[in-house]
């Protein structure tokens, strides 16, 4: 890969509009998104957080609402689907568009009958 073309991913990686932090108990935590030049088609982003952790993120959220609350009403807003009720109150919601998936999920947050929304993180596999 030439050089200009390394600048161009550089670029376009952060040069958009997403968010890079997500809410952990209503403070924001800074992701870096990890910059990749391999060209497999996961269907996982990679972001150190400001503690050093990597973290993926793929297309679901996990979110608490409040017991008077309804799911329902955010699934229209941001093109949601419910993957799986995990508890009562608690979802596995999956996003139309992977990359938006961080940006749903601090939305979501912001909300004042959502208890808690995240990405639902994933650890990195090394190979031994």
């Amino acid at each position: 890969m030439n050089f200009l073309t390394i600048i161009f991913v550089l670029f376009v990686q952060f040069g958009c509009a997403d968010d890079h932090y997500y809410y952990n108990n209503h403070e924001k935590i800074t992701l870096t998104p990890q910059v990749s030049l391999s060209r497999s088609n996961s269907n996982i982003d990679y972001y150190d957080t400001q503690n050093g952790i990597t973290v993926g993120v793929s297309d679901n959220i996990i979110v608490k609402i409040n017991p008077d609350a309804n799911v329902t009403i955010y699934l229209d807003e941001f093109n949601l689907t419910i993957e799986k009720e995990l508890d009562e109150n608690l979802y596995l919601l999956k996003a139309q568009n992977k990359n938006l998936t961080i940006d749903i999920a601090n939305r979501l947050s912001e909300k004042s009958d959502i208890h808690y929304a995240h990405p639902d993180f994933m650890k990195k596999t090394v190979s031994r």
